[in-house]
């Protein structure tokens, strides 16, 4: 199970509780289950009410081997499809020929194989694509810009005009109408953070321009890390940044850490004056935020994270896993003034288990943030729950049914071949608990 790189954190576990039926509503998931995959990335289409995971290391991989992998979940059906065989390619020289259709032309080929590649879900011109950039394969990290078109099942790589990005890994990218923006990130697993940002703005006539490349952040602004959490918020005229991992240790959030980035002025400023305590001792957590309307904007996004899908499994200690790989962002038209933030911590001091646990972050002007106490709830219901997603005002945590570990070899003596975990459950959180 999870285990936070360099603490010593254990798994995800749950525990039994009386108000549980109350509290939560667990749905069996249907169809091709994806595993609990290290340091992959995932992102909602909110229009679909549809997951995406992607990429990362199977449990238990010691090699860290990146995978192809690429899963869709429908919400609505609680329905997985595994999409990794489905895929085509379009290669750079590609013509375009009205008299044939282009998926006749096209070779069949899965996505590059990565860990930690940041993402985005846009929807621009009637299609939606999934974007990925950056990521790292077995011997290095790459700067490519990569989008699937999800209707069709054709995936390329975006050629961008202006000034290439450095490779990274571990980056932060959302999207805000015809504009993409990244952060951080860093160049290998042995590097420290990048302290840039970088903004990418699509047109029909000119397509995809790097606007801004690799600018750095603001010198006064606080040590963010690599695996930063962006949510765009306020209708995306701004995106709140909360840190990384700057170390081996878990991840404490705090006033000063909190960011608002200004997506038309590019200021940054701190939210300093937020009343309540921010979590501390998170393991890895994933961001979204909360939506009430959904219509249709010229180009939509979503990106998450980081997430779910980057637990600190596997990886060695020198090269900790980011707090998650992208975070879960919800981008229609527009948003409510809050943000939830769903940490992984332990279950109490003594115990090395990890339970996920809920902040609600009113932005300002009420500039609030309190924890909503899932935890024993989450607890009890006795399950392995890895990731947390948000559709509309849909709140769900994903994991396994299966809660308890079974007994291995280091506490018995006798060898156990257990099954890889996979994401076989959602667990619907009650928005009761968004009640003051």
């Amino acid at each position: 199970m999870s285990a936070a790189a360099g603490s010593s954190a254990g798994p995800a576990r749950t525990h039994p509780g009386p108000n549980e039926a109350l509290k939560f509503a667990p749905t069996e998931l249907k169809g091709e289950l994806p595993f609990f995959n290290d340091w992959g990335s995932s992102a909602v289409d909110h229009q679909r009410e549809k997951l995406y995971m992607y990429g990362g290391v199977r449990p238990r991989d010691d090699d860290n081997i990146p995978t192809s992998d690429f899963h869709c979940l429908d919400l609505k059906a609680k329905q997985w499809w595994n999409l990794t065989d489905s895929l085509k390619f379009r290669p750079r020289n590609y013509v375009f020929d009205p008299f044939f259709k282009e998926d006749n032309t096209l070779e069949r080929r899965k996505l590059p194989a990565l860990t930690e590649p940041a993402v985005a879900l846009v929807s621009v011109g009637g299609g939606t694509y999934f974007f990925l950039f950056g990521g790292y394969d077995t011997e290095n990290s790459t700067s490519e810009l990569i989008a699937v078109d999800l209707d069709l099942l054709i995936w390329w790589f975006v050629d961008v005009q202006g000034t290439p990005l450095r490779p990274r890994l571990s980056a932060s990218m959302v999207a805000v109408d015809n504009r993409l923006f990244i952060f951080g990130g860093r160049e290998n697993f042995d590097s420290p953070g990048i302290r840039t940002y970088s903004i990418a703005e699509y047109t029909p006539r000119t397509r995809w321009t790097w606007r801004v490349s690799d600018a750095p952040l603001p010198p006064d602004l606080p040590l963010l890390g690599y695996g930063i959490q962006s949510t765009p918020v306020f209708n995306g005229q701004k995106i709140l940044l909360t840190r990384g991992r700057t170390s081996e240790k878990p991840i404490d959030l705090s006033r000063e850490s909190t960011i608002f980035f200004h997506t038309e002025n590019h200021t940054f400023h701190d939210a300093r004056t937020t009343m309540g305590d921010f979590p501390q001792g998170i393991a890895w957590y994933q961001t979204a935020s909360l939506v009430v309307a959904a219509r249709r904007p010229k180009l939509e996004s979503v990106s998450v994270s980081p997430s779910p899908t980057k637990r600190p499994r596997g990886r060695p200690p020198k090269n900790p896993a980011p707090a998650a790989a992208t975070p879960v962002v919800l981008t229609p038209a527009s948003f409510q003034d809050s943000v939830m933030l769903v940490a992984w911590i332990k279950h109490t001091a003594d115990d090395d288990d990890l339970v996920p646990e809920a902040w609600l972050y009113s932005l300002p002007p009420a500039e609030r943030i309190r924890c909503l106490d899932i935890r024993e709830a989450v607890w009890d219901l006795n399950m392995d729950l890895q990731a947390f997603v948000a559709v509309g005002k849909r709140l769900f945590l994903l994991g396994s049914h299966e809660g308890r570990e079974v007994p291995d070899a280091e506490n018995t003596g006798m060898e156990v071949d257990k099954p890889l975990p996979r994401f076989d459950i959602a667990a619907e959180i009650s928005t009761e608990y968004l009640k003051d």
